[in-house]
Formats: structure tokens, sequence, C-alpha cells
């Protein structure tokens, strides 16, 4: 047993059953004869052609676009899939990258939670007999026939590293080849950003209000701001709430909580200036007192340096 390299297909084309797809592509063409001799001519431009083993392997899936061979400018598919099981307690999650059918789920059923797809994607996960129909989802099962019997075989593989005493580590496969500094991006990149005269990035333009805010109030505030572009903040934060507490600011919001919201807005492409305005609505049950909003930007100047800053609110009470 074992999978087969990718291959984007005839019947994955037409979309599913909800909605019809572009061309004359339909669904349930599992033949391996060409239907549309224009379609054999144009994916040899496209792609390589596939190897007789690999035509077998798919069988019985007309395969349109080699894109298992095909890596440029990258990658077209993922070659290699994260597979991962959990446990907490007699708790047990499968977390799998592919979209799994609900036969293909319930061949699968001594597992509790079946999670995915995460980590990446690897398109459907069917059953032997749902691949030979080739209707969108066996389609769209890229490694072959024999991709749910291959996930199977190395979930079973880890279950006993779930056990109380288990020891050692399970072994893998090398990780997937690094893409992202391959990627392709149509949006512009940040030029520049600049405060307006006599400002400075993280300076408050609007501040907090005085008086006390209660539960339901939204505190607003508005700062001298820059492209978020610039940096992600990926695992961070754009803003944090922090409140007073023994003469210390302790963060209690972030930007991933519902009640906070952060909004850039561009003032002048031309001069590079912009504006962020964060707002965060006071919940029930918020402890009484001291209070201020910190914004956290990152500025790119004319030569392409990126230089972060901060900015913070006045003080409010929340009572």
């Amino acid at each position: 047993m074992c999978t087969c390299t990718l291959g984007t297909v005839v019947s994955h084309n037409p979309s599913s059953s909800d909605g019809p797809g572009a061309f004359d592509f339909i669904q349930g063409d599992n033949s391996s004869q060409p239907q549309n001799p224009f379609w054999e001519i144009v994916k040899r431009f496209i792609t390589p052609a596939p190897s007789e083993e690999q035509i077998a392997c798919h069988y019985p899936k007309p395969i349109l676009l080699n894109s298992g061979y095909n890596h440029k400018p990258y990658d077209w598919s993922p070659g290699t899939v994260d597979v991962q099981m959990l446990r907490v307690g007699q708790f047990v999650i499968l977390v799998m990258p592919g979209e799994l059918t609900t036969m293909a789920g319930r061949r699968m059923r001594a597992y509790v939670v079946i999670a995915g797809p995460a980590n990446t994607y690897g398109h459907y996960v069917t059953t032997r007999e749902e691949y030979s129909v080739q209707r969108y989802e066996g389609a769209s099962t890229i490694f072959g026939p024999a991709t749910l019997e291959a996930y199977i075989n190395k979930y079973s593989e880890l279950v006993p590293y779930l056990g109380d005493n288990a020891t050692g580590i399970p072994t893998s496969n090398a990780a997937p080849p690094e893409q992202t500094s391959k990627a392709i991006s149509l949006q512009t990149s940040v030029l520049v950003d600049n405060p307006p005269i006599f400002k400075h990035f993280g300076d408050v333009l609007a501040d907090v209000e005085s008086g006390i805010y209660h539960a339901g109030d939204t505190v607003a505030v508005r700062f001298v701001g820059a492209n978020p572009r610039n940096n992600l903040r990926l695992e961070g934060t754009f803003l944090t709430v922090n409140r007073l507490i023994n003469g210390e600011w302790v963060v209690v919001r972030t930007d991933s909580h519902p009640s906070t919201t952060y909004q850039w807005n561009r003032t002048s492409k031309a001069l590079g200036t912009s504006t962020v305005n964060i707002r965060w609505t006071i919940e029930d049950g918020t402890p009484v007192g001291t209070y201020r909003i910190t914004y956290y930007g990152d500025s790119k100047s004319l030569f392409g340096s990126i230089s972060a800053f901060t900015g913070d609110s006045s003080s409010f009470s929340v009572g």
C-alpha cells in the first residue's frame, strides 16, 4: 500500500453538486481516456506529463495537471503533510490535514474526535469506493486511492505513544520544505510611513474622555499610526488594555479579545501619514480601577528600515 505523487484531476474542476464548474469538466469522470483533446494539449504546457507509474497509481483518476512534479515558482501541492494526535485524559483528538467524507470518518471511528483540516491542506480523504466513482471528493483525494489507509496506518503508529507509561518519540519524515520565502504577492509593499508635522509615531490625537466609564461604555483613542503590514505581530498584539495593580500596569486585554477593535486608516498616500483608532467596550464584571490603552506599531523609513514604537492613552477610571 502506498500513496501517489500528487496530480490535480479532471473531476476536481467542475466544483461539487452545489454548483457547476467552468468549461466542459464533469463529475464522475473515472476514465483514463481523454474526454477533450484540447485539455490534453494545454496541460502539457503547464505541468510535466505524468509517468505510467503515476497514472497507474491514481487509476481510475484521469490526471489533468501533474501538480506533484511542478515546483515553479514553488511547490504546487504539499508533498509532506503533518499528522498529530493529542490526548487529554480519556479524550483523544486526531488532528489531520485533510477533509474526511462521512464514510471515511466512520472508518476511523475508533478515535474520539477528528479535527481538520489543520497544519496544512491535504485536500479530501475518501474511501476506495468513493474514490473509484470520481465525483468531486474522490477526485480531490490527491494522494491516490490508498490515502485513507495511509492516514489510518500513520495514526495507528502514534497510538502507543499516548499511553500513560509511554517512552520515546515516534519516527518522523523530514519536515516539508520552506515555501514562504518563495511566495508571490500581488500586493504592493509599504513605501514609507511619516508622522504629521510636529508629531511623532504613537502620539495621541484624540484621547480618552474624562470622567468614569461603566460596563457597556466604549473607550476610544486615536494615535499617530503606521502601516500594520510592516509587522503583522503574529503571536503578538497591536494593542493592550492595561489595569493599574499595585503600582504596575498589567495587561488585561489584547487585540485577540472581541471587546477590542483596531482600525488603521491611511490619511495621505502622498505624505505617508496614517492614524490608528483603538476601541474597548467595557464588559460586565470588569473590575473597578484605573486603566489605559497602549498601541504597538512599526514604522517604515524612506530607506526601508523598520522601527518599533508604542503609544499610551491617558489613564481613565472604570467604576
